[in-house]
């Protein structure tokens, strides 16, 4: 028989030891090799940085202030329809509102105005805001459908509505040191069958509730600018906007829109009194151009919309600044 020989258990631990010596120091090398190029890469990026800083100290364009404008926020309210019912199956899945949906968009509506103003606040001083309440806010019962689909009656949703606007208000105060809250009556909210002019204040529940409101919330930031007529002028800094619901424009659809009448119309009622923007709603449309704003709706979408084979347009509202050298500048749809 052939004599086995003995392990030497101390050679295989040392010959263990040097192999995982020699892998440890192949990783540590690798790792070196990889920092070496990452400095080499951070080292390129700073000349990269360096020569770009110099390249702008020679350049003539010089980096704007952003602290040295000042602009008021403008928030457009019209066309909510608050106590009108849409179901889902009635616009294909488009929509759907009822109070609980409208109170939704209502404190959203005064929430993203906010945050849109503090995003602008980096580059404008914005303390003050203008709250236009541009009519249609309700339905009222002026079809008989809506005697049957409303949720609330007319004075039902006065009530309503002042509880919706006061909180939005006071959170407003919150947040800026003056609102001017600007207001129109729509042709909704109103108490005859058929539109009245000379007396279409007199015959509104919207006139009414902003009687209310206005009486109620008498606070030291708040101003109230209450229409008796179909127009409002209202100065910011050197300039006059004419707010208005928008049921005085005629349209009666047609290529180009809104733009054609709205232009014929703004003509001519500049030849009585000038205005440098106007700013309208009742037509659902979220639109614009540098004359004019067109405000979108609050209850979005419905039946009739459907039937009159009107486009689509999500539930929104307007926010724009009103810079004090440059007029309207940022305009963006608060959608809700």
């Amino acid at each position: 028989m052939r004599k086995k020989h003995a392990t030497d258990w101390g050679s295989v631990a040392r010959d263990a030891r040097e192999r995982a010596f020699a892998a440890e120091t192949a990783d540590y090398k690798r790792q070196i090799e990889r920092y070496q190029q990452l400095v080499a890469e951070l080292e390129g990026q700073l000349n990269v940085a360096s020569a770009l800083r110099q390249a702008l100290k020679k350049s003539k364009i010089k980096p704007i202030a952003l602290s040295s404008g000042e602009a008021v926020a403008v928030l457009c309210a019209s066309d909510w329809h608050v106590e009108e019912t849409v179901t889902s199956s009635s616009t294909n899945g488009l929509n759907e509102f009822n109070l609980s949906i409208a109170e939704d968009r209502i404190r959203r509506f005064f929430s993203s105005a906010v945050r849109l103003t503090e995003i602008q606040r980096s580059g404008s001083e914005i303390r003050e805001a203008l709250l236009w309440l541009g009519g249609d806010l309700m339905s009222g019962f002026i079809h008989e459908e809506l005697q049957e689909t409303n949720e609330l009656t007319p004075t039902e949703t006065i009530l309503w509505l002042r509880d919706q606007l006061t909180e939005g208000i006071r959170y407003l105060c919150d947040h800026f040191d003056g609102i001017k809250i600007v207001c129109n009556y729509g042709n909704h909210g109103r108490t005859t069958k058929k539109p009245r002019h000379a007396t279409g204040y007199k015959n509104s529940y919207e006139w009414l509730l902003y009687s209310i409101l206005s009486g109620q919330l008498n606070l030291p930031k708040v101003e109230w600018v209450v229409a008796d007529s179909y127009m409002t002028y209202v100065p910011v800094y050197d300039r006059q906007i004419r707010f208005h619901h928008g049921d005085g424009l005629k349209y009666q659809g047609g290529i180009g829109g809104l733009t054609i009448p709205t232009e014929k119309a703004i003509a001519s009622w500049n030849k009585a009194r000038l205005a440098d923007l106007d700013v309208f709603g009742h037509w659902h449309t979220q639109q614009q151009n540098p004359k004019w704003v067109s405000n979108g709706s609050l209850i979005g979408f419905n039946a009739y919309a459907l039937s009159i084979k009107a486009g689509f347009e999500r539930p929104q509202q307007t926010f724009f600044l009103f810079d004090r050298e440059r007029g309207r500048t940022i305009t963006a749809p608060i959608i809700l």
